[in-house]
């Protein structure tokens, strides 16, 4: 991942119209119809902005392309209102969600031509509105002086935060691309779990009686459910809607929980993913970004999350909210107990940042289960006691703290993301579960104008004093893992060693069809130097290849080669060559092999391979050959200057993989120095 930023920052510099390009089509598509709601504009231009500051982009061209973007993103949008007028209302998406149309025209009537400006900055109603202005036939020249007047204002304000950030860092470059890359995962991660429990939301809410009625039809012909659907959703009971939502959230959560259960054993497609997440998260640390993320996870301990569930049942006895108390501690006592025992008898290791450093389980997340069990199960005593159209508000808030919380754990090393998974999906069934009880079982009003204020301040006071007593030693906890590789003399690597390496690729999905053939003992600069005079090259960034995609006639050589993953890590070292075949392009990756010669030179390990064109319905790809010596064969003549030994693996291990491969493993090294003439031997 940080090679992968290194790339890219480095081709921004060196391509600055391609990079000024990019700037324009998302300041474009941020502001055009219906498209702007999907795209995160404000993280990318954050993220701009940090670039900005590590000396990557330069500020004024940048901002003007940001704001001829916005110009274009919002002048079109204007024009295809004033083309369609009246009949944009009975278009895709507006003819199945009227309720856009709605919010964006009462929003225009209220504001008049400033709802072009404050829409720039209001999310969503930003797409909608100059389409809604060119309907409802907004003079032209009124509207494109605003329009140039709004862009001039949203262009700076969206990248001045990420200017002032990266700035403020005062690091090199590569430190303010990472952070900048990692705030805008976390901000898109947020972002996206708040619109998702909003649109689940709206969604469920509408249909919630017809699915009650449904699960009501299917129970009548089984009798041994019966009784307990019938009790959870009542026809009579006020609180049915509500009860039919928990419920198939209680389903879902159960189901996610027996699935990622499934999913432990290591080569599961979970397991996999869990490697690459770890891999992936561990290329961004840094020392800025840790504090803030300790700080986070600190929110998620024992200490704060019990002690606030403890302050706030003693406030809720104290106003004689009983059956509050006993569902809410009922809940968390459960879901603290159910974690402590799935660790013991699940037995699963941590990741290496911390397996040293506790003597804990992993599976499932404590910080996940536990937060999961007190936000969750408040939003559902603080929803109980508002309308339909607010329930979005209490869970959207827990959710993103719960989001937060998890993502530091992902961040920080300190669980897989399988142990996430598992600990938000048994908090949630619990969660639901318990919420069901509650709402069954008639209970006095909870006034949320009381309860939220006290539970803030709880919060807040657990989680200040519990951060100044451990934040210097979680500081030094949560360090990142350096691991220290094996160590192989030479002639024991050359005699028989090399089989301690992997023998195939370990992919996402755990198979084993690419045959690891090549070894290398040495430094990646020195055999790309060697394999350079030869024709070999690094081939431009993948995306960058990706209108190609859709050309029928690209070719082997203008055709992006995707990343491939081994044992969670992309490859470190990728170079191509073309040959006298037009339909083959040779491709060369290498991993960490985790050993090292005695003198300290690194080992790596992976394969040469053929890529050619597999042509799809709209796109042509480039895909690996099923051939593996052919390659094999031409990299030996390419490597002039170094050590080869040709080695074979045993029949039996060539099976275990679905490749077509000979066994052949090519050894190479850097030959000891020949003595001078005439000196002693």
């Amino acid at each position: 991942m940080e090679q992968w930023i290194d790339t890219f920052l480095e081709w921004i510099r060196l391509h600055p119209h391609w990079a000024s390009l990019t700037v324009l089509v998302v300041s474009a598509l941020e502001s055009f119809l219906v498209v702007g709601l999907f795209v995160p504009g404000t993280v990318v231009m954050f993220a701009i902005g940090a670039m900005v500051a590590a000396g990557s982009m330069e500020l004024v061209p940048t901002l003007v392309w940001a704001i001829i973007g916005a110009i274009l993103g919002d002048g079109s949008s204007y024009l295809i209102g004033r083309h369609f007028h009246q009949r944009l209302r009975v278009m895709w998406p507006f003819r199945t969600h009227p309720e856009m149309m709605t919010r964006g025209v009462d929003f225009f009537h209220r504001h008049g031509g400033k709802s072009i400006v404050l829409a720039r900055f209001v999310g969503p109603v930003r797409p909608l509105v100059p389409a809604i202005a060119g309907m409802l036939d907004m003079p032209v020249r009124r509207f494109f002086v605003i329009n140039v007047l709004s862009a001039i204002l949203w262009a700076p304000a969206y990248m001045l935060p990420g200017i002032l950030f990266g700035a403020s860092l005062g690091v090199a470059a590569e430190i303010a691309g990472r952070l900048a890359l990692l705030i805008g995962l976390l901000v898109a991660l947020l972002w996206f779990v708040w619109w998702l429990v909003r649109r689940i939301a709206r969604s469920l809410q509408p249909h919630a009686e017809e699915v009650r009625l449904a699960i009501l039809d299917w129970s009548h012909r089984h009798r041994l459910v019966e009784p307990v659907a019938a009790a959870l959703l009542d026809p009579a009971h006020p609180e049915a809607r509500g009860m039919t939502v928990l419920t198939l959230l209680l389903l879902a959560a159960s189901w996610m929980f027996m699935t990622t259960l499934q999913q432990l054993t290591p080569g599961s497609l979970l397991h996999n993913l869990d490697l690459y997440l770890y891999h992936a998260l561990q290329g961004l640390r840094s020392e800025p970004a840790d504090r803030v993320l300790i700080r986070i996870t600190e929110l998620g301990d024992g200490v704060v999350l019990y002690g606030f569930t403890v302050l706030l049942s003693l406030w809720l006895l104290w106003r004689r909210h009983w059956r509050a108390v006993a569902h809410w501690l009922t809940t968390v006592v459960a879901v603290g107990l159910l974690t402590e025992g799935l660790k013991l008898a699940t037995d699963v290791e941590r990741p290496p940042s911390l397996f040293s450093l506790t003597a804990s389980h992993a599976f499932p997340s404590g910080h996940a289960s536990l937060s999961v069990a007190v936000f969750g199960f408040l939003a559902v005593l603080v929803a109980r006691e508002l309308r339909s159209s607010w329930h979005w508000l209490p869970y959207s808030l827990a959710v993103l703290l719960v989001t937060a919380i998890a993502f530091s754990r992902l961040y920080l090393g300190a669980h897989w993301f399988s142990d996430v998974l598992g600990g938000i999906s048994l908090g949630l069934a619990w969660v639901a579960l318990l919420g069901i009880a509650y709402r069954v079982h008639p209970a006095p009003r909870v006034s949320p104008p009381r309860l939220v204020p006290v539970a803030l301040v709880c919060l807040l006071g657990l989680w200040t004093w519990h951060g100044s007593q451990r934040f210097e030693t979680d500081l030094a906890r949560y360090q990142p893992y350096q691991q220290q590789p094996r160590v192989l003399h030479l002639s024991a690597w050359l005699n028989g060693g090399w089989q301690r390496l992997p023998t195939y690729r370990n992919d996402l999905e755990g198979r084993h069809h690419h045959p690891l053939d090549v070894q290398w003992a040495g430094t990646l600069r020195r055999l790309e130097g060697v394999l350079s005079a030869r024709g070999w090259q690094r081939p431009a960034a993948a995306w960058t290849g990706l209108p190609d995609l859709f050309a029928s006639d690209a070719g082997v050589d203008r055709l992006p080669v995707l990343p491939q993953v081994h044992d969670g890590r992309e490859q470190q070292l990728l170079l191509t060559r073309t040959g006298g075949d037009p339909d083959h392009l040779r491709v060369l990756r290498l991993w960490p092999g985790g050993y090292q010669l005695e003198n300290g030179v690194p080992l790596w390990v992976g394969n040469v391979s053929l890529l050619r064109e597999s042509r799809l319905k709209l796109v042509t790809l480039l895909v690996t050959d099923d051939d593996f010596d052919t390659p094999l064969r031409e990299l030996r003549q390419d490597l002039d200057g170094l050590g080869q030994k040709l080695v074979r693996r045993p029949p039996r291990a060539v099976k275990a993989g679905q490749a077509k491969w000979s066994g052949d493993v090519l050894l190479l090294y850097e030959p000891a120095p020949r003595p001078a003439a005439g000196s002693p031997p």
